[in-house]
């Protein structure tokens, strides 16, 4: 039979400081190589919206998802997605 692996969790404060950390180099290496960075599309609230494709790509790299299992976590189809 297997042994279910067990997780150790971190006190708090010890989470938080290693997420604090993670952070400041993540964004340490942005400021200094903000060319390497992805840039986040934006768009004035009322003005218009992204087409949904473009969206599924853009959180599908965002998140490194494949577009089927994005729409999964949607709860929609690609087929789906697109009649919006």
């Amino acid at each position: 039979m297997k042994r279910k692996r067990r997780f150790r969790l971190e006190p708090y404060e010890v989470l938080r400081r290693r997420m604090i950390a993670e952070t400041e180099v993540s964004l340490l290496y942005g400021l200094r190589f903000p060319e390497r960075m992805p840039r986040i599309p934006s768009m004035e609230v009322g003005v218009g919206s992204f087409h949904p494709d473009f969206v599924a790509h853009f959180w599908s790299n965002a998140l490194g998802l494949d577009p089927e299992e994005l729409a999964a976590l949607d709860g929609m189809s690609r087929d789906d997605r697109i009649r919006i």
